[in-house]
């Protein structure tokens, strides 16, 4: 707790941009979209494999966009970033309240994801990662406290305002509130990043000055971390990760809670008329999601902070295993809070760990291009997701079997992040050097 307070007193402002930027991405989040899900069904007559379908395409292409989108971050302003940033999710939202059919449909939920979802999170990590100067394991953990505390305000909030407004001019009011709400608040918490931006260039021009110009080694072997984790000697750039067999060991494991979380969110309204819950049982359940995050967060980050990330590595999919398996077979209306809770747990904390393992691995340079090529790839996982849950719906499959097949993948991923925690760690100069 005394390092998180360290990190609010010596930089406030940052802290609560990300904080406030995490909770702004609330409406391209897929717990969100989902709430008009059965009226967008009804309105076009739309299977649940064919509205997943959509929406895994429309993510899908936001994946294979955000490589490049994301990018830009590390060559921009971080208040230009914003400038731009928020009005396009006004855009978004005005676009989703104006669908006339599947075709545009698929253009909305493509700008809501691009944006919200995407470009959103993306901006909370690359600011807290890259900016933070006192415990940036405790930086992002408070900077992803945003996204539960959306999960627990807008289910509750959205379920109401489309029984009293409709689903059209719920979408309509939120694009106001990008514009007229959260912009200018944006903007305040960025006053000073001017100062802010030429200490993190000045600290990177004394690492750069010690620089040992090497080449990468891929998946080089080293001893299991112990202690705080060693920064790499360099910064690493994107085409050289993807040469890295390291990246593709801790890829399923990091994959897997976008995938499982957005495939059975996205069609929650149809669990809970299996599992004769109602939506607003599901809706309500989401804030268990979000409270059980905080906590699961908070406390990684403090891991992550002594030991590195390798040593969290094996602790964050677990919860998410047991969860899938309680939603399986529990029929009881416990069950859905326990399984957003369980899943919540596994959602604290793969942010922190995932920006902390790149920064580790990979230094901090470039680590916009880097965390994009991530963020795109788990959106790439969170578009599969989708079409196969809603397929398999489609082909009469079971809530438990659905479930059973997620606790199945999460599974897999767990193994291999432990076997990565016990094999690699992130590269130190020493073990570079030797290499060369």
């Amino acid at each position: 707790m005394r390092g998180a307070l360290d990190f609010l007193r010596a930089d406030p402002r940052l802290a609560f941009y990300g904080l406030f930027v995490a909770f702004a991405s609330s409406f391209g989040q897929t717990y969100f979209i989902s709430l008009s899900g059965g009226e967008i069904r009804r309105d076009f007559g739309l299977t649940d494999g064919e509205f997943g379908t959509i929406y895994g395409l429309g993510t899908l292409l936001s994946a294979a966009l955000i490589v490049y989108t994301g990018g830009v971050i590390d060559r921009i302003d971080l208040r230009r970033w914003t400038l731009c940033l928020l009005p396009a999710c006004a855009v978004a939202c005005f676009a989703m309240g104006s669908v006339a059919g599947p075709v545009t449909l698929f253009f909305a939920i493509f700008l809501l994801r691009q944006t919200g979802q995407g470009l959103m999170s993306h901006t909370m990590g690359h600011s807290l990662g890259r900016y933070s100067r006192i415990g940036r394991g405790k930086a992002v953990a408070f900077g992803s406290y945003g996204f539960p505390v959306g999960e627990a305000i807008f289910p509750v909030v959205g379920v109401a305002a489309i029984a009293a407004f409709g689903w059209r001019d719920t979408w309509y009011g939120l694009s106001a509130i990008y514009l007229v709400v959260m912009l200018p608040i944006a903007m305040l918490l960025l006053r000073g990043h001017g100062a802010r931006y030429q200490a993190y260039q000045r600290d990177l021009d004394e690492s750069e000055a010690v620089d040992v110009p090497v080449k990468p080694i891929p998946s080089a072997p080293t001893a299991p971390l112990e202690g705080k984790a060693r920064m790499p000697s360099r910064h690493w750039r994107r085409r050289e990760v993807l040469r890295d067999l390291r990246f593709y060991i801790f890829l399923p494991g990091l994959l897997a809670p976008s995938f499982i979380v957005t495939g059975l969110l996205l069609h929650g309204v149809r669990i809970a008329e299996t599992k004769g819950w109602g939506t607003v049982v599901w809706a309500e359940s989401i804030v268990f999601y979000a409270l059980a995050s905080i906590p699961s967060g908070l406390l990684i980050g403090a891991l992550v902070d002594r030991k590195g990330s390798a040593a969290a590595l094996p602790l964050f999919l677990p919860p998410t295993i047991v969860g899938c398996l309680i939603l399986a077979y529990g029929e009881g209306d416990w069950t859905a809070p326990a399984f957003m809770a369980l899943s919540g747990m596994t959602a604290g904390m793969t942010s922190v760990i995932q920006v902390a393992l790149w920064a580790e691995s990979y230094g901090t340079r470039y680590l916009g291009e880097i965390k994009a090529l991530m963020t795109a790839l788990m959106v790439f996982s969170s578009a599969a997701a989708p079409p196969i849950l809603g397929w398999m719906f489609d082909w009469h499959w079971s809530v438990a079997e659905i479930a059973v097949f997620c606790a199945a993948y999460a599974t897999l991923g767990s193994v291999l992040s432990i076997l990565a925690a016990r094999r690699y760690a992130a590269p130190t100069a020493h073990s570079i050097n030797q290499g060369a």
